[in-house]
Parts: structure tokens; sequence; C-alpha cells
């Protein structure tokens, strides 16, 4: 097989970027045994903003080392996507005593262009409001909380990564984390039939579709050199697990029965290389994502034979009407490293 210059370039900045990087990711940082918070998709509406400050406060409340949100700041049709939206989001993430992780969510930035109409008026431009969000979340290494985690950056790459700051990587007592942008709405991938579902949503024309799609394009290629960068890195460490959070609901083996593969065929790319780094991997791999507000855990990734990839779960959390969190207590003396357990804020249950 012919290697060419590209991928021998890639090999090797793979390769010296998780050598260098194991200075702050050090598996020394944090104990063996210890529990996390995961949430998303939250505020929604008046009745989740009034919701949310309780939801927080059980986090507090917890003894959860870091907390590890999954996107969407906000629903789809609360409203424009102002300045005001993430100022108040980071307001809210920094009442959490422990350090807090952030990856956006469609909501926040893919679907400002009015997706929902005029509801959300004045409309955005996504890839402005996405640049916004990583100057205000992403502007040093450090995570948010009153606490804070060092984290690796991709964009600290430079090159074709610059841009990525969002793509972030950190490691506590055994497990190797991963946040990666991957979105809803088809993670920016759109054509004419989906963006015009919503009747009052306006025709943004095939040359702004093009565009979004050339974002769509550019990112996965960044997403997807992150995720095996971070195996490479897991690996090299000899970490146990390798916990991945992004936004999107992937849509495994179209469990959704959508009839239009224009909802849902931006993410085989990355199902797939799930699988080829999950089958690569000699510990447990989780996917963390919210998007289709409920909570889920299941296995729903399979080997050539048919059989489930056993050592691949994937954890839905809430969101929307529903604001709950997800404890996940990482256990090495555990054959699956990983026990997550839904936690229903008393305060708001039933409400």
């Amino acid at each position: 097989m012919r290697i060419t210059l590209l991928a021998l370039a890639a090999a090797i900045a793979i390769g010296l970027s998780a050598v260098g990087a194991a200075q702050s990711d050090s598996p020394a940082n944090g104990p063996q045994k210890y529990s996390i918070g995961l949430f998303g998709d939250m505020p929604y509406n008046a009745s989740g903003k009034a919701d949310y400050p309780y939801l927080l406060k059980d986090i507090n409340d917890s003894s959860v080392a870091f907390s590890i949100f999954d996107g969407d700041l906000k629903a789809g049709g609360d409203g424009p996507c102002s300045d005001s939206l993430y100022t108040t989001a980071i307001t809210n993430f920094n009442t959490l005593e422990r350090p807090l992780v952030w990856v956006p969510g469609d909501n926040d930035w893919t679907d400002c262009w009015g997706r929902y109409g005029t509801a959300t008026q004045p409309y955005s431009d996504p890839i402005e409001r996405l640049n916004h969000e990583r100057a205000l979340f992403d502007s040093t290494n450090q995570s948010l909380g009153q606490k804070t985690l060092t984290l690796t950056r991709e964009s600290s790459e430079g090159g074709p990564y610059a841009l990525y700051s969002e793509n972030v990587r950190w490691t506590y007592g055994p497990v190797v984390y991963l946040g990666v942008d991957v979105q809803g709405s088809n993670d920016n991938y759109p054509y004419y039939d989906t963006d015009t579902e919503n009747p009052t949503a306006p025709d943004r024309g095939d040359a702004e579709r093009q565009r979004q799609r050339d974002e769509e394009v550019a990112r996965k290629a960044a997403d997807i050199h992150w995720l095996q960068e971070g195996f490479a890195y897991a690996k090299q460490i000899g970490a146990k697990g390798v916990l991945i959070d992004w936004q999107a609901d992937p849509n495994f083996n179209n469990e959704m029965h959508q009839t239009n593969s224009h909802e849902w065929d931006a993410f085989p790319d990355y199902v797939n290389e799930l699988r080829t780094e999950s089958l690569a991997f000699k510990g447990q791999v989780v996917l963390v994502h919210g998007d289709s507000h409920y909570f889920k855990m299941d296995k729903p990734l399979t080997l050539p034979s048919g059989k489930v990839l056993g050592n691949f779960t994937r954890i839905e959390t809430f969101g929307a009407a529903s604001t709950d969190w997800v404890q996940a207590t990482v256990d090495p003396t555990s054959r699956n490293l990983f026990r997550f357990e839904p936690m229903i804020v008393a305060a708001t249950a039933g409400s």
C-alpha cells in the first residue's frame, strides 16, 4: 500500500502530540475510584429555567469529582442565539463548586440561522456563533467551575486543527476523557428538504447550505483525528477506559426509524470510527450524548459476527422537560469499570 506524505505527516503528528500531551494528561491525576456528573440539553423553556438551579445545587451536594455538559444551552425555539445566552450559561456553570467541562450543542449554533422559525429572530450565522462560543468557553486551557481541570485542546496542535478549541482531552484516574464537537441537526450537514421542514423557517439558499456543509466536512476530519489521537494516547498510558462526550444522538442502527436519510447520514462515519477504536482497545469505552432528551443505557454496536461489542456502552442523558442528571462512577475493581445511575432531582420531580 502506498503511504502518502500527508498520511505520514498525520501519523507523526499523532505520535508527537500524544507524547507532548502526557505532561498535562497525567494518569496520576485524581483517585482511582470516583464519580462524575453528566447532563445537558437544559435549561429548556420557562419551567426548565426555574428547575435548573435545583439541578446545579444537587450536583454541588453530591460527591462528584467533576461534571460534563453535553451541549444545548436552550431549546431550539427559546428565542435567538444572543450573546446573553452564552454569558448566562457560563455564570450558571460557574456556580458549580467542582470542575465543569462543556461541549457545544446544535441549538447553540448550527440551528441559529432560523431552523425554528420567526420566534428565534434575529437570526445568526451559525459559524459566527460557534466562533463566539469558542472565544468565551475555550479562551484558556482550564475548564469552567469554581475549581478547574487542565484540558488539552485540539487547537493547540495548530495547522488544520487550530480552530477546534472545543475538542478537549483530559485524564482523571484510570480514564481518558474526550470532548468532541459532534452535533444534532445531522452534524450541520444540511439539505434543502430538511432545511424547509419548518414552514416558518427562511430558505437560506444553496450557497449557504454548501458553506455549512464545508464546515461539517472539515470539522468531521478534525473530530475523527481527535478520536484517533485520544485512543492512541489512552493505549500509550495504559488507561483502563475512554469516555467520549458529544451532543448528537448518532441514531445507531437507525433506531429512530427515520425514512429520510438526510436526517442522519452525517453520523455513520463517527459510528464506524467508534466501532474501529473500541475493537482495538482493551479497556471499556463509553459514549455520552444528549440530543434526544431521555435517559438511556445500552450496547448499540456489534462485532462482525453480529454479537454485541461488549466493551462499548452508550449513555444518553436527560434534558428538555426532565432537568435531571446522570452519575457515573469509575471503579477499577469492576469488570465494567463504569457504573451509571439516573439522578432525579427531588426538588423538581413531578413538577
